[in-house]
């Protein structure tokens, strides 16, 4: 479970790391219910697993819910 007190934090991050490899869209994250959720469009297939084999890459993170819409 991620406490609330380090979720901005640890959203910021996650932004940072994928924003890195992959061109997210309308990208946002969040923590509800212990889990994080990843919100954004992007490209590709890949791009969209990209992000959360980024995301489970950063310390702290420990269930992903992805809501990273493919666009092409």
């Amino acid at each position: 479970m991620i406490a609330d007190s380090t979720s901005d934090n640890l959203c910021r991050r996650i932004e940072a790391s994928i924003q890195r490899v992959v061109e997210v869209r309308d990208f946002s994250c969040s923590v509800e219910d212990g889990k994080l959720i990843l919100r954004g469009q992007v490209e590709s297939r890949d791009d969209a697993l990209m992000c959360v084999v980024v995301a489970r890459s950063v310390p702290g993170v420990e269930t992903i819910v992805s809501d990273i819409k493919v666009l092409g």
